[in-house]
């Protein structure tokens, strides 16, 4: 009945931009249709009304179903996501096409592009062909705009919804004064031209992985070491973003006092990761997470001596690793995302987020959070106690302040991740990229040391050094400068850019 209502709607509606009636199954002229809508705003074709609206029915209609999805979805160019079903008004069958704005403009049929003008279907001039190339460009770097086919309405925590409006108006976060679902969505972009965002599914609905399977978090809980037998817990979370948010803090908040054996002392140490910290690292993998790729995924692990948080997202180019720990713009990688969370008050928009975890580690007596951007993604490490440091990595680090050692270590990574993009080398694991740090770190230090020198600092045989220097060079980090015998190995300029 609901259906028939609105296929009575429809045709009370009336041809125009975003509805064109067809009175029988001819496959190329819908194809064209379907075409401009695509480069459009998206739209409606119903099958089986003559041009005044009159029902006249489609024979053998889910027949003909089949063969326009198969001949549409081969002569649709790129492929495009179309929604057909019969529907039935006065006991005639129609064919009810449905598809939105594509994502991937522009679309071509029979190698033309077809454009929408008024309620009817032309061929696209070259300025429009244009625009629409350029808004392709756009749309697909803002993947939160992009609308998320099949969700509805009742797909949606429509209470959630309306808390985060009213929390909102308690925070002073936002002036949206109505208690309505629709239209606070429409006014923050997460409901357009009739359809619900990815940005919208990711934060409220009720099933969200229904539609973007991506949006999982995954949880690993460690006993000492490091292998399946140590495996304490392994869980998946679902839900909507804050649903996972809130699971996530209840987690964390029964994580309590954590005890390490500390071999430098000799002596057992408690501690306790600070919970608002973990909280903060949290929300903002969730928030800054790549959600665009279907592979994309947020992981958790925890260590009895760390809780590490991985996404498969990065840093905006202008943001390094070394500036987390300063004052910074904030940079949301998904701005529609980021901007609700901010409503409801869960982040800080002013880049104040990593300094405030900084702070809260440090308070705690823990090491400070380490934060990697790789070609695999950003992962934020806390670390235990300061009591926990090695004598040998605090003598390395003597004489190095915090911001030094952040950029040697983010300019380590960033120079890897170029050598492997353009072959320089092969793969790198962890350990040989913390290997490098430490041996950037003493250069700066001790500026010509050989690769003796260095081995014997860093308690390595001088073969693997030679590996790791080797490897060093290779990507342009070091070079060597002198005669074979007396020479030692330097920074390049290239790496002493990446610190500054």
């Amino acid at each position: 009945m609901k259906e028939e209502q609105l296929i009575k709607d429809l045709i009370k509606q009336g041809e125009s931009e975003q509805l064109e009636f067809k009175d029988s199954v001819r496959k190329d002229e819908i194809a064209k249709v379907l075409c401009s809508f695509l480069n459009g705003k998206g739209g409606r074709i119903l099958v089986g009304l003559s041009e005044a609206g009159k029902p006249m029915g489609v024979a053998n209609a889910e027949k003909s179903v089949e063969q326009l999805k198969i001949y549409l979805l081969s002569s649709i160019v790129p492929e495009a996501p179309i929604t057909i079903s019969v529907e039935s008004i006065e006991e005639k069958d129609l064919i009810l096409l449905k598809v939105y704005g594509g994502s991937k403009q522009p679309y071509l049929f029979d190698g033309s592009i077809y454009f929408r003008v008024a309620n009817k279907t032309v061929k696209a001039t070259s300025q429009q062909i244009s625009e629409l190339i350029h808004g392709r460009q756009k749309s697909e770097l803002h993947w939160e705009r992009q609308p998320c086919l099949g969700i509805d309405l009742v797909d949606l925590d429509q209470k959630l919804v309306l808390s985060v409006i009213k929390e909102s108006r308690d925070n002073h976060r936002g002036n949206f004064e109505k208690s309505d679902v629709i239209d606070f969505l429409s006014h923050y972009g997460l409901y357009q031209n009739g359809a619900f965002t990815n940005a919208c599914v990711v934060l409220f609905a009720k099933t969200p992985t229904k539609y973007l399977p991506q949006v999982r978090v995954r949880l690993t809980e460690y006993g000492e070491g490091k292998t399946d037998k140590a495996l304490l817990r392994d869980e998946v979370f679902e839900g909507n973003l804050f649903a996972i948010q809130d699971k996530l803090e209840r987690y964390i908040e029964n994580l309590g006092v954590r005890s390490v054996f500390d071999k430098n002392q000799w002596k057992r140490i408690d501690f306790k990761f600070p919970p608002k910290a973990l909280q903060e690292g949290v929300i903002n993998a969730l928030m800054h997470r790549d959600y665009s790729s279907r592979s994309s995924n947020v992981e958790i692990s925890i260590y009895p001596d760390s809780f590490v948080v991985s996404n498969s997202g990065h840093l905006p180019d202008d943001l390094k690793v070394s500036e987390l720990k300063k004052s910074h713009r904030s940079h949301p990688v998904n701005p529609d995302i980021a901007h609700i969370v901010f409503l409801k008050g869960l982040i800080d928009k002013l880049g104040r987020g990593t300094i405030k975890v900084v702070e809260l580690c440090r308070a705690e007596g823990l090491k400070d959070p380490v934060w990697k951007d790789s070609i695999d993604g950003v992962t934020l490490t806390f670390n235990g106690p300061k009591a926990l440091a090695t004598k040998k990595e605090t003598s390395v680090n003597d004489g190095l302040s915090d911001g030094v050692s952040d950029g040697v270590s983010d300019g380590v990574n960033r120079l890897i991740d170029d050598g492997l993009s353009d072959g320089a080398i092969d793969g790198v694991s962890d350990g040989v990229r913390v290997e490098i740090i430490k041996i950037v770190e003493l250069i700066l230090t001790k500026e010509g040391a050989n690769a003796l020198d260095i081995a014997t600092k860093r308690g390595k045989s001088k073969p693997t050094t030679e590996r790791y220097l080797r490897t060093a060079k290779e990507v342009g980090i070091i070079e060597f400068k002198g005669a074979p015998k007396t020479g030692g190995y330097y920074l390049t300029k290239k790496m002493q850019s990446k610190i500054k």
